[in-house]
Protein backbone atom coordinates (compact mmCIF):
# COMPACT_ATOMS: atom_id res chain seq x y z
CA UNK A 1 0.00 0.00 0.00
CA UNK A 2 1.39 3.32 -0.71
CA UNK A 3 1.77 6.28 1.38
CA UNK A 4 -0.97 8.23 0.07
CA UNK A 5 -3.54 5.27 0.18
CA UNK A 6 -2.58 4.96 4.26
CA UNK A 7 -3.13 8.52 5.12
CA UNK A 8 -5.92 8.11 3.20
CA UNK A 9 -7.54 5.12 4.68
CA UNK A 10 -6.36 6.86 8.91
CA UNK A 11 -7.97 9.83 7.94
CA UNK A 12 -11.18 8.44 6.75
CA UNK A 13 -11.50 6.15 9.83
CA UNK A 14 -10.40 9.41 11.61
CA UNK A 15 -13.58 11.14 9.91
CA UNK A 16 -15.80 8.02 10.69
CA UNK A 17 -14.47 8.09 14.69
CA UNK A 18 -15.38 11.60 14.71
CA UNK A 19 -18.74 11.13 12.99
CA UNK A 20 -20.32 8.07 15.31
CA UNK A 21 -18.95 9.45 18.38
CA UNK A 22 -20.58 13.32 17.76
CA UNK A 23 -23.73 13.74 19.71
CA UNK A 24 -26.90 13.39 16.73
CA UNK A 25 -29.64 14.89 18.95
CA UNK A 26 -30.35 18.57 18.91
CA UNK A 27 -30.57 19.52 21.99
CA UNK A 28 -33.73 21.33 22.83
CA UNK A 29 -35.12 23.56 25.78
CA UNK A 30 -37.50 21.26 27.67
CA UNK A 31 -41.19 22.31 27.76
CA UNK A 32 -42.11 22.52 31.35
CA UNK A 33 -44.13 20.05 33.38
CA UNK A 34 -47.58 20.20 34.43
CA UNK A 35 -49.16 18.60 37.21
CA UNK A 36 -51.31 16.59 34.69
CA UNK A 37 -48.65 15.28 32.61
CA UNK A 38 -46.68 13.98 35.41
CA UNK A 39 -50.00 12.17 36.83
CA UNK A 40 -50.10 10.99 33.43
CA UNK A 41 -46.77 9.85 32.78
CA UNK A 42 -46.10 8.19 36.49
CA UNK A 43 -49.69 5.83 35.70
CA UNK A 44 -48.50 4.84 32.24
CA UNK A 45 -45.21 3.73 33.76
CA UNK A 46 -46.94 2.01 36.96
CA UNK A 47 -46.60 1.07 40.28
CA UNK A 48 -43.18 -0.82 40.93
CA UNK A 49 -41.35 0.90 38.57
CA UNK A 50 -38.00 2.88 39.12
CA UNK A 51 -38.20 6.60 38.36
CA UNK A 52 -36.09 9.80 38.76
CA UNK A 53 -37.57 13.19 39.69
CA UNK A 54 -36.32 16.41 40.23
CA UNK A 55 -38.12 18.74 42.53
CA UNK A 56 -38.08 22.70 42.59
CA UNK A 57 -35.33 22.66 45.26
CA UNK A 58 -33.15 21.31 43.63
CA UNK A 59 -32.90 17.85 44.75
CA UNK A 60 -33.20 14.97 42.63
CA UNK A 61 -33.74 11.75 43.83
CA UNK A 62 -34.84 7.92 42.56
CA UNK A 63 -37.00 5.37 43.18
CA UNK A 64 -39.59 3.06 43.14
CA UNK A 65 -42.77 4.08 42.19
CA UNK A 66 -45.22 3.03 45.22
CA UNK A 67 -48.58 4.70 45.29
CA UNK A 68 -50.09 7.75 42.61
CA UNK A 69 -52.52 9.33 44.23
CA UNK A 70 -54.49 12.80 42.88
CA UNK A 71 -51.79 15.33 44.42
CA UNK A 72 -49.05 13.44 45.12
CA UNK A 73 -47.15 10.04 44.92
CA UNK A 74 -44.70 8.18 46.30
CA UNK A 75 -41.65 6.98 46.12
CA UNK A 76 -39.18 3.95 47.99
CA UNK A 77 -35.63 5.16 48.18
CA UNK A 78 -32.67 2.73 47.27
CA UNK A 79 -32.16 0.70 50.70
CA UNK A 80 -34.94 3.27 52.42
CA UNK A 81 -38.06 1.25 54.13
CA UNK A 82 -40.01 4.53 54.11
CA UNK A 83 -42.05 5.95 51.43
CA UNK A 84 -41.31 9.79 50.47
CA UNK A 85 -44.20 11.51 49.65
CA UNK A 86 -43.86 14.15 46.33
CA UNK A 87 -46.01 16.35 45.16
CA UNK A 88 -47.23 16.56 41.92
CA UNK A 89 -46.73 20.93 41.36
CA UNK A 90 -43.50 20.37 42.90
CA UNK A 91 -42.00 18.30 39.98
CA UNK A 92 -39.83 20.00 37.53
CA UNK A 93 -38.14 16.78 35.68
CA UNK A 94 -39.18 13.48 35.80
CA UNK A 95 -37.47 10.75 33.96
CA UNK A 96 -39.12 7.79 33.60
CA UNK A 97 -36.84 5.30 31.03
CA UNK A 98 -34.40 5.56 28.69
CA UNK A 99 -33.64 9.22 27.24
CA UNK A 100 -32.81 9.73 23.58
CA UNK A 101 -29.42 10.71 24.37
CA UNK A 102 -29.00 7.60 26.63
CA UNK A 103 -30.22 5.34 23.73
CA UNK A 104 -28.22 7.18 20.93
CA UNK A 105 -25.25 6.40 23.61
CA UNK A 106 -25.82 2.95 24.30
CA UNK A 107 -25.93 2.64 19.49
CA UNK A 108 -22.92 5.02 19.30
CA UNK A 109 -20.48 4.15 21.42
CA UNK A 110 -20.03 0.18 20.02
CA UNK A 111 -20.11 1.72 16.26
CA UNK A 112 -17.09 4.20 17.62
CA UNK A 113 -15.06 1.73 18.91
CA UNK A 114 -15.59 -0.54 15.69
CA UNK A 115 -14.84 2.44 13.80
CA UNK A 116 -11.44 2.88 15.51
CA UNK A 117 -10.46 -1.13 15.44
CA UNK A 118 -11.24 -0.94 11.63
CA UNK A 119 -9.38 2.17 11.08
CA UNK A 120 -6.89 0.72 13.31
CA UNK A 121 -6.75 -2.07 11.30
CA UNK A 122 -6.55 -0.49 7.94
CA UNK A 123 -3.74 1.84 8.92
CA UNK A 124 -1.24 -0.93 10.18
CA UNK A 125 -2.17 -3.67 7.06
CA UNK A 126 0.95 -3.24 5.08
CA UNK A 127 0.99 -5.19 1.49
CA UNK A 128 3.46 -8.08 2.26
CA UNK A 129 6.09 -9.07 0.27
CA UNK A 130 5.42 -12.68 -1.44
CA UNK A 131 6.78 -15.51 0.27
CA UNK A 132 9.78 -17.10 -2.01
CA UNK A 133 8.21 -20.43 -3.75
CA UNK A 134 9.69 -23.90 -2.50
CA UNK A 135 11.41 -26.04 -5.80
CA UNK A 136 8.84 -28.91 -6.48
CA UNK A 137 12.20 -30.96 -7.30
CA UNK A 138 13.28 -34.43 -5.22
CA UNK A 139 15.24 -34.09 -2.07
CA UNK A 140 18.13 -36.61 -2.97
CA UNK A 141 19.24 -38.67 -0.14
Amino acid sequence: MSLSGCIISRCTALLLVCALAAPSAVFARQKPLTPEAVHARLLKRGIGNWVGVQVLSGAAFSGRLVSVDDTSFGLQLHNDPTITPVLYTDVTYLQTGLTGGQIALCIGLPLAVAGVGIGVILSMRRSQPPLPTLSTLPVAP
